[in-house]
């Protein structure tokens, strides 16, 4: 564009885009007041702008022309709300424009009591709308009565109409009916929280009223009161409590108030080493490495004479089972005594099926009536040898991507130690490989 432009054709171009100016000319950059010649209308166009390819001097009606474009037929576009799970109760105003409708869903959370929930959707809306048009049922909305009855329903009741889901909503508790309350409907209804500070443990009581608390549960307070979810030095006042000789702990107000005990030794969640180790050897263990901890798998001996089997069990599961060594218990596998590996068919599910079994056990009968037939057993004189072997056929299995066979979606006793048997991985072909697996783990 030259850098001097006559007003004169400045002037035509303008007009042969449809505005007529009625002004001197300002210059390429500034408003040059025009008339539309289709609507009639004043308009302030820039000379440059007008002069883009595509480009109008009249923007009202630029925008017209551009909303005639995308606007559908009338019956498509009622077609397209219904498909969005609403029904248009007006004509067709646009794609743009909000378009009462009403919910098509029976179950519409904007429905209350017989009163349809006033909606609004844009056609636009509705075309990215991936759960529905109605707002109510996108759940981004929510209608005041039903969020009063929500809160009411989780015991609060609101004292001031709805605002929106995140706003501090003030409250009475209908249970200790505190009106000091403020939770929001996003926490309790949608979140599952609590409504009520005061009966959730969460709201800062009077010390004296604290240490009440502690005392009531066998704790005495060595320090002022800090708050309800803060630690608090305290002594046990259980004269048999098995921890330090202080006695000393530090529970939370707040956890107490849900139902936690306020001393974690008496609760037997933490344990001291010389209890712990006194625990193992009155169960007939022989711990072999330091205490790891309560869940821990803690590696043993056992202390009978006819059995000094090593095993790794937890502190947590022999305070349970009253017992120490799974090798000389009267139930389950064992591993110190002989056993067999065998590999069982199952003809309607086409699977082989690894497992393990002490003698004159039974469960291979077990497993006969429900559909397995037995195909070969090899003989171990120790449980644990045999053991390891499933173990590793199973490994085997997986290496080669041969998943689990389910029965339908159903599952079933040993599922989990199963693979197909196809023409590729017939039942002589997997046996073969198990007797593989033994010679090269020589057990």
């Amino acid at each position: 564009m030259p850098r001097h432009i006559d007003p004169e054709a400045a002037k035509a171009n303008m007009i042969a885009k449809g505005v007529w100016p009625v002004s001197v000319w300002p210059a390429n950059a500034k408003p040059w007041l025009s008339v539309c010649m289709e609507c009639g209308h004043f308009v302030k166009p820039i000379y440059r702008n007008v002069m883009q390819p595509g480009r109008g001097g009249c923007n009202p009606c630029g925008r017209a022309r551009a909303a005639a474009k995308r606007k559908v037929p009338a019956n498509v576009a009622v077609a397209e709300m219904r498909a969005a799970g609403v029904e248009p109760l007006d004509d067709y105003p646009g794609v743009d424009v909000p378009w009462r409708s009403r919910c098509l869903s029976a179950l519409c959370p904007g429905l209350w009591e017989g009163t349809l929930a006033d909606i609004r959707p844009r056609l636009s809306d509705a075309r990215l709308a991936k759960i529905s048009a109605c707002r109510y049922c996108a759940r981004v909305a929510v209608r005041p009565e039903r969020a009063a009855f929500e809160m009411i329903r989780r015991g609060v009741e609101p004292l001031e109409p709805y605002q929106n889901a995140t706003t501090p909503w003030p409250c009475k508790c209908l249970t200790c009916e505190a009106v000091d309350i403020d939770p929001t409907y996003a926490n309790v209804v949608l979140g599952g929280q609590g409504g009520c500070d005061h009966c959730g443990g969460r709201k800062r009581v009077p010390e004296e009223q604290a240490v009440s608390e502690m005392l009531a549960v066998g704790a005495r307070p060595l320090e002022p009161y800090k708050g309800v979810n803060e630690r608090w030095r305290s002594r046990c006042l259980a004269t048999d409590c098995p921890g330090p000789s202080d006695r000393t702990i530090y529970p939370r107000l707040g956890w107490i108030r849900r139902g936690a005990q306020a001393c974690k030794w008496c609760a037997g969640v933490v344990i001291d080493e010389d209890a712990a180790r006194d625990t193992m050897i009155e169960a007939g263990l022989r711990p072999r490495e330091p205490y790891p901890g309560v869940r821990e798998r803690w590696e043993c001996e056992c202390t009978n004479p006819e059995c000094g089997a090593v095993i790794y069990p937890t502190l947590g599961s022999v305070n349970s089972r009253g017992s120490g060594c799974s090798e000389c218990a009267e139930y389950g596998f064992k591993r110190g005594q002989p056993a067999l590996v065998y590999l069982l068919f199952h003809e309607r599910l086409q699977a082989a099926k690894v497992g393990v079994c002490n003698l004159d056990t039974g469960r291979i009968q077990k497993h006969k009536g429900r559909g397995w037939q037995l195909h070969e057993t090899l003989d171990f004189e120790f449980g644990r040898d045999a053991e390891r072997l499933e173990r590793e056929v199973i490994a085997e299995w997986r290496a080669q991507d041969w998943k689990p066979v389910r029965d339908g979606k159903n599952t079933f006793d040993g599922w989990t130690e199963t693979t197909p048997v196809t023409a590729d991985s017939s039942i002589e072909a997997l046996w073969s490989g198990v007797v593989q697996l033994r010679t090269l783990l020589d057990l």
